[in-house]
């Protein structure tokens, strides 16, 4: 099979995706417990119900890239050979 059922157009936006949401989660978190250890309990509580928002959002995004990978795998497996 020539074509890709999943084309490069869907699969790069998902892997940028990934990507930068993964630097986003780790800023806010970090952000979180900067804030809060100065003594801003609010701020901390606030930064982490978005990082858990955007933790949610790329696990979601990778899971939509695992199965979009593994669609083009099925597409590219071997023919059955011919066993005597």
């Amino acid at each position: 099979m020539d074509r890709k059922p999943v084309s490069r157009r869907v699969l790069t936006p998902l892997v940028a995706v990934a990507l930068v949401l993964a630097v986003c989660l780790a800023v806010l978190l970090v952000a979180g417990r900067v804030v809060g250890a100065l003594g801003d309990a609010v701020g901390r509580q606030v930064l982490d119900s978005v990082a858990l928002g955007v933790g949610l959002l790329w696990l979601a995004d990778l899971v939509c890239l695992v199965l979009a990978l593994g669609v083009n795998a099925l597409a590219d497996g071997d023919p059955p050979r011919d066993e005597p």
